[in-house]
């Protein structure tokens, strides 16, 4: 009776734990899920040769090594790239930019120029010569800000440009956030809003805090956007 009655507690107490654990219902699947990655696409070789002039007048200016074209069929891509590592000065030094910048032909002529001519004197009104353009970013396949589903950026096209800051040849660096040099910012401004159609400053909006942006993007009517409110 004593055994019994042990025997019976016992099943009771492990009944429970021995039977089978409801599982958790499964989650359902991702709306969408993940991107997938972008495809490449054959280069049309005449409008690769016709982008490629651009680079072409790069050589009496700047330091510029071709790169191969490359397309993706979600927009990335130029048909002519090249890597721009320096700018050739008027007084025949060089400004390095650093690290080198790949871009499509026509919008690395347009730095290179605006370097040269804008920059470098603007530079060199504060008693040292450019010698460094410090570069946050060029060609990189990505929406713009980074926002997933927004349109391609610039930068996927290879049609920009990012600058953190220009190093002079007595060491000093300045950030495009400073305050300290007035007049080289307010003549990096007047003259990136000249020549390009996208000029985007610290305090344009989050995502251009510590970086000078600018582009060649086509829009309608030819309208440009310059935003860098200066202090």
């Amino acid at each position: 009776m004593k055994r019994t009655l042990c025997l019976a507690l016992l099943l009771f107490a492990a009944g429970p734990a021995a039977a089978e654990t409801p599982l958790p219902r499964p989650r359902p699947p991702e709306i969408g899920g993940p991107a997938e990655a972008p495809r490449p696409v054959a280069v049309d070789p005449a409008e690769a040769e016709a982008a490629g002039k651009a680079c072409d007048a790069l050589a009496d200016i700047a330091v510029a090594e071709r790169a191969e074209g490359m397309a993706f069929d979600n927009g990335c891509g130029a048909p002519a790239l090249v890597r721009l590592s320096a700018v050739r000065l008027a007084d025949g030094k060089r400004a390095e930019l650093k690290p080198a910048a790949l871009m499509r032909c026509d919008a690395a002529l347009a730095v290179a120029s605006w370097v040269r001519e804008d920059v470098a004197p603007a530079a060199a009104a504060l008693g040292s010569g450019l010698v460094r353009v410090e570069v946050a970013a060029s060609y990189v396949c990505r929406p713009r800000n980074n926002v997933k589903g927004a349109v391609l950026s610039e930068h996927g096209r290879a049609n920009a440009l990012d600058v953190r800051a220009l190093g002079l040849a007595d060491g000093r660096t300045f950030l495009v956030t400073a305050t300290d040099a007035p007049a080289l910012m307010a003549e990096m401004k007047r003259s990136a809003c000249a020549r390009f159609t996208t000029v985007l400053g610290p305090g344009a909006d989050p995502s251009h805090e510590f970086h000078l942006h600018v582009d060649l993007a086509q829009r309608r009517g030819g309208y440009r956007i310059c935003q860098w409110p200066l202090p």
